[in-house]
C-alpha cells in the first residue's frame, strides 16, 4: 500500500482538534461555507502570484493594475456562502483592509528586484525517513533566491494577529519546507524563512539547524503514528471554533444549530433546552433537592449520549458533559472487597491509597502511579465504568 502524504496543514488542524481532523480528512466532509477572512486572503495570494509571474516575463504592472486584478477576483469568487464571524465587520471593509495590504506591500518591495523568483505555489513532497513511510507534501507561496546559494522560503500571511519572533522560530510549516528545499538543492549554503504579515506591512525572518530540523522530523513520525493508531477524535475547544466550517455537526455546537431555527414555542419546550434551563433553576437555588439534581443530570446524559453532542444550550446557559474512563472496586461492604484489601496489603500500597478508599484507588491507578504488574492485577477486582462530569455555565462564558 502507497505511503499516506501528509501536509504541515493536515498535521496542524489534528494538533487544533482530533475531530475536525475526521471530519476533513478522514469522512472527507466539504462545506461550501468560506470565513471572509481565509476568502480575502485567497484573493491576496492570487493577487501576488499574478504579480510575480508577471515580472518572470519583465512584465512589471501599475500599482493600480494590481489593485484592478485584485477587485476584479474578489468580484469574480465573491458566492452567497462566505461567512462573517466578526457581524459588526462588513464585507467591503475586508475588502479594503485586502486593498491597503497589497498598496502598503507593492509600496515596500517595488520594483520587486530583491531576489529573483524560482517557484509559486511550488508544490513539494519528501519523506520524513529512510524507507519513505511517512511522507510530506505542501505548497510554498514563493521560492526566490537573492544570490547563488541562497534561498528563500516565503509565506504570506493575512492573520489579524501579530506573532513574537518567537512564534515564528517554532512555526513548523516553513521547517518542513526547508527539509524539502535541502532535499532539491543540497548544494544550498543558506535557506532563509520568510513571512510577510501583509496586514502589519512587516516581515520576520527565522532560520532553522539541522538539530531543529532533526528534532521536528522525530516529534512528526511519532503524530503521525499516534493519528494513526487514533480509534477516537474528540473534539477541542478552542478560539479557533468560531471559524471552523464544521460547527453545524460537531458535538460541542450541534445541539445550538439544531435548535436555532425552531419557533419560540418549540424552542423552549424542546427537551435539551429545558433540561438546561431546569438545571439551571437546581443549582441558583438556596436549597435545592439533590434527588432532583441528579434526576436532570442522568437525563442530561442520556439526552446528550442519545443526540451524540457534549454541549447542550438555552438562551441563557449552557451545559457541558464529558465522560471520562473510570474503574469501579468494591465498596467497604460489598463481595470481593475482603480480597481486595488482601491483594492492595501484598503489593504493599495500602498506606497510599487511605485505608483502601476505593476513589483513591481509581485515581491512583487512572495516574498510572504504580507499576503495570501492580495495577494489572489490581484493576482486575474491579471493573470498567464511565464517569461523567456535567457543569452548567452562562452561555456566552468560555470555559
Amino acid at each position: 500500500m502507497p505511503a499516506m502524504y501528509y501536509s504541515p496543514s493536515r498535521l496542524e488542524t489534528y494538533r487544533q482538534c482530533p475531530q475536525k481532523y475526521q471530519f476533513s480528512y478522514i469522512d472527507n466532509i466539504r462545506s461550501d461555507l468560506e470565513g471572509i477572512e481565509a476568502f480575502m486572503g485567497a484573493r491576496v495570494h492570487e493577487t501576488l502570484e499574478w504579480l510575480y509571474t508577471g515580472l518572470r516575463f519583465c512584465k512589471l504592472p501599475s500599482t493600480e493594475a494590481l489593485i484592478d486584478f485584485y477587485h476584479k477576483r474578489w468580484d469574480a469568487e465573491w458566492h452567497e456562502n462566505v461567512q462573517i464571524v466578526r457581524e459588526e465587520i462588513l464585507p467591503d471593509e475586508y475588502r479594503a483592509l485586502g486593498e491597503r495590504a497589497l498598496r502598503e506591500y507593492d509600496q515596500r518591495y517595488r520594483p520587486f528586484d530583491q531576489s529573483r523568483t524560482l517557484g509559486l505555489e511550488y508544490r513539494v513532497e519528501f519523506p520524513l525517513d529512510p524507507d519513505g513511510k511517512y511522507q510530506m507534501q505542501g505548497y510554498i507561496d514563493r521560492l526566490s533566491t537573492p544570490k547563488e546559494g541562497v534561498i528563500w522560503i516565503h509565506d504570506y500571511k493575512m492573520r489579524g494577529f501579530f506573532p513574537t519572533q518567537q512564534d515564528l522560530d517554532e512555526d513548523r510549516q516553513l521547517a518542513y519546507y526547508q527539509m524539502a528545499v535541502q532535499r532539491l538543492w543540497p548544494e544550498t549554503r543558506e535557506i532563509v524563512l520568510i513571512w510577510h504579515y501583509l496586514i502589519y506591512n512587516h516581515e520576520f525572518c527565522s532560520h532553522r539547524t539541522p538539530e531543529m530540523l532533526e528534532a521536528l522530523r522525530i516529534e512528526t513520525i511519532a503524530l503521525i503514528d499516534e493519528i494513526e493508531s487514533a480509534t477516537h477524535f474528540p473534539a477541542r475547544q478552542s478560539a479557533l471554533c468560531d471559524w471552523c466550517e464544521h460547527q453545524p455537526r460537531c458535538p460541542l455546537f450541534r445541539h445550538l444549530y439544531a435548535t436555532a431555527a425552531l419557533p419560540r414555542n418549540e424552542y423552549e419546550n424542546e427537551e435539551g433546552v429545558a433540561l438546561v434551563e431546569r438545571l439551571a433553576v437546581l443549582t441558583k437555588a438556596q436549597e435545592h433537592n439533590a434527588r432532583e439534581m441528579e434526576k436532570v443530570k442522568a437525563a442530561l446524559l442520556a439526552y446528550a449520549q442519545r443526540r451524540g453532542v457534549e454541549v447542550l444550550f438555552s438562551k441563557e446557559y449552557k451545559v457541558r458533559i464529558k465522560v471520562y474512563d473510570g474503574w469501579h472496586f468494591p465498596g467497604r461492604n460489598d463481595p470481593g472487597r475482603v480480597a481486595l484489601e488482601q491483594a492492595v496489603r501484598a503489593a504493599g500500597k495500602w498506606d497510599e491509597v487511605s485505608l483502601l478508599d476505593v476513589f483513591a484507588l481509581e485515581k491512583t491507578l487512572q495516574k498510572q502511579a504504580w507499576d503495570a504488574e501492580t495495577t494489572a492485577r489490581l484493576r482486575a477486582f474491579g471493573e470498567p465504568r464511565k464517569n461523567p462530569w456535567i457543569k452548567l455555565f452562562p452561555r456566552n462564558e468560555s470555559e
